[in-house]
């Protein structure tokens, strides 16, 4: 039963990251919400990614897809499945950022990942602006509802993911507050 749950789960996840995902972001997806904190990376004989090259990576990846949802929507919407599981993978991979200061390595390696897994959503010009977004994300909004999710047993993911399709606000305790601080993240790339 906990097999089938996962690969529903997985398959939920692939649709969440639709074609901007590849195929490691998924296994660590499944990985983080199956408990197991070891995180693989694809790399090559020349190249080894941190944890926080990971996090940023995968960080990228869900809001670059929450960006394409929201240019599609003209908002953020909480009632949306996809988005909903990418917000959960935003929350868990930005977790590594609370209290770290934008001299820290990881914060550093961090938005370097950051713009690799958004396929350059992220640049140059507006990286100070995004980081300093998802570090006050992190450190001022309560994150409990989605991380929960992940940490939680498959079983009560698929459950509460469901739900929260139909009911967005209950299933996520403060909906209308993360929706509000990611989107003022998202509306930095529209500048």
């Amino acid at each position: 039963m906990k097999r089938i749950l996962t690969i529903v789960l997985a398959a939920a996840a692939f649709l969440a990251a639709e074609n901007t995902a590849d195929a490691q972001f998924l296994k660590n997806l499944v990985n983080k919400v199956k408990g197991n904190t070891t995180e693989t990376t694809t790399t090559t004989a020349t190249e080894t990614a941190s944890a926080a090259t990971v996090d940023g990576k995968a960080a990228g990846v869900a809001l670059r897809a929450l960006y394409t949802q929201y240019k599609a929507d003209g908002k953020l919407d909480m009632g949306n499945l996809n988005n909903l599981l990418n917000l959960t993978a935003l929350a868990n991979n930005i977790q590594g950022l609370k209290g770290q200061t934008s001299k820290a390595a990881f914060y550093k390696d961090f938005a370097s990942g950051l713009v690799m897994g958004s396929s350059s959503l992220v640049t140059e010009q507006n990286s100070t602006s995004v980081m300093n977004g998802l570090t006050n994300l992190v450190n001022n909004v309560d994150l409990s509802g989605l991380t929960n999710k992940a940490e939680s047993t498959a079983a009560s993911v698929a459950e509460k993911v469901a739900a929260a399709s139909d009911k967005a606000n209950t299933a996520v305790t403060n909906a209308t507050e993360i929706a509000s601080a990611v989107t003022n993240i998202l509306n930095i790339f529209k500048k």
